[in-house]
């Protein structure tokens, strides 16, 4: 009896013996794993925006990580393509534009591919550009400012530098700079016109700025949604002038002059425009029926304003005297952010699909100039630049 059960524990640790040296052995072959190629990284020399008419071309490289995401040198060979005539890659990765537009260029290396887009404009061509404010999310990022060609020919991301809830735009030409006012942070950004590189603090510590324009005197004119509620206005380099008003608007979210060079202030939370003579001066509530949420506001030819009702979807008109007309457009979605072309029809952003609408003077309806479904999801500024 007792032979046969040390012959049993010898059969049984055997066993385990042998069971531990085949786990072993199969450790061991998973832990030698072959590296390989799972991403490839592309970088251009010179960004992802090219000029037919300044610099017009870049050399893209690559990096390429493992499975383990660590540096993997790639080995064999690399193919470049282009998936347009818009621009040209050599199989070095040189690529040159050769027409307005966007390419996407793509490569591909040991069975890993990668792509790159790059927009291509022509800076001397004439044309209309169309800037727009993206808050998608409203109060909270990403925020980013759209730059479009009105005939659809291009578009891109014209910056996403130092933004924080932008609300509107306005292009200094000789300085070659775009101004961004920013309400979450109280600041007014300065942006180079062609790259669209932050350059720096156009003005800090206003309270919530909103609209931006620049007046008869050549001074810009900012309101503020929050702080001491008053229409604040600066040189042309960003240094304080004064304080234009003397009486508060809550957040102040529009305005224009009239023939006579009267200010014309709409507030959103009381719903209604207030009127301010020519040397600020306060002159009472000018309009205050047929308003929910006013935004921006502009003067028509024959001297009545027009008011977009952020909250109420419509657009609605006013005679020289402050009595409500009409309304002249409706079925809008958070409309916000106006401009005109320079056919006299005028470009409105309607926030709840994303998209740009144009009007004829009169309202009626022209076309989608942004239509929806694409990087457009919340316009607040709608910014008209003629370059000819």
């Amino acid at each position: 009896m007792q032979t046969k059960l040390k012959l049993a524990f010898s059969l049984w640790l055997i066993f385990v013996v042998l069971n531990f040296l085949n786990c072993s052995g199969s450790d061991d072959s998973d832990q030698i794993e072959e590296l390989r190629l799972v991403e490839i990284i592309i970088d251009s020399s010179n960004g992802d925006r090219l000029d037919l008419s300044g610099t017009a071309s870049t050399s893209l490289s690559l990096s390429g990580l493992d499975q383990y995401a660590e540096e993997y040198i790639i080995n064999g060979t690399i193919s470049w393509t282009s998936n347009n005539f818009n621009a040209s890659v050599s199989q070095t990765g040189l690529v040159n534009a050769l027409e307005v537009g966007v390419s996407i260029i793509q490569v591909e290396a040991e069975g890993v591919t990668a792509s790159f887009t790059i927009s291509i404009w022509d800076s001397s061509a004439p044309r209309t550009e169309i800037f727009v404010s993206e808050v998608e999310n409203l109060n909270d990022p990403p925020y980013k400012i759209l730059r479009y060609f009105a005939d659809g020919s291009f578009s891109e991301v014209f910056t996403n530098q130092n933004l924080a809830w932008p609300q509107d735009i306005v292009i200094l030409e000789d300085q070659e700079v775009v101004l961004i006012s920013n309400l979450n942070t109280g600041r007014i950004t300065k942006y180079n016109l062609n790259t669209g590189d932050y350059i720096e603090n156009f003005a800090t510590g206003i309270g919530q700025p909103t609209r931006m324009k620049i007046g008869a005197d050549n001074l810009l004119y900012v309101l503020q949604w929050a702080g001491d509620g008053l229409v604040r206005r600066y040189n042309l380099d960003g240094s304080f002038v004064d304080n234009f008003t003397s009486v508060a608007v809550p957040q102040s979210i529009g305005m224009d002059w009239d023939a006579d060079g009267n200010l014309y202030v709409s507030s959103f939370q009381n719903a209604n425009v207030r009127k301010f003579d020519s040397q600020g001066n306060d002159l009472g509530v000018f309009a205050n029926a047929n308003m929910v949420g006013p935004t921006n506001i502009w003067f028509d030819a024959e001297g009545n304003l027009l008011v977009n009702d952020w909250n109420a979807g419509r657009v609605a008109r006013f005679n020289p005297n402050g009595a409500f007309i009409d309304i002249i457009i409706n079925g809008l979605s958070q409309p916000e952010g106006v401009d005109f072309l320079s056919n006299g029809h005028f470009l409105i952003g309607n926030g709840g699909p994303g998209e740009v609408k144009e009007f004829m003077p009169d309202g009626t309806f022209v076309k989608n100039i942004i239509a929806a479904g694409g990087d457009l999801k919340q316009p607040n500024a709608v910014i008209v630049r003629n370059v000819n």
